[in-house]
């Protein structure tokens, strides 16, 4: 059976090069910046909607390799 490799993005590269403080504030900021579109979004100011969405998927890309490395961490 072949094996499954998953491919790397280059935004998951960049973010596996970071400290686990690093990851922490960025991950921070990367949520503040979500609430502040969907807090425009609520108010019609926000032009583009895809923001949000690409604000989504990197906080769940920041929270995986975050618990990736916690766990190498504790090995």
């Amino acid at each position: 059976m072949a094996k499954v490799t998953k491919k790397t993005t280059k935004k998951e590269v960049d973010l596996t090069k970071k400290t686990v403080a690093e990851l922490n504030a960025e991950l921070i900021t990367t949520q503040t910046d979500l609430v502040e579109a969907k807090r425009s979004h609520a108010a019609r100011e926000l032009v583009s909607t895809v923001r949000i969405k690409d604000l989504r998927r990197q906080v769940a890309r920041i929270k995986t390799v975050l618990s990736h490395k916690i766990k190498e961490e504790t090995k």
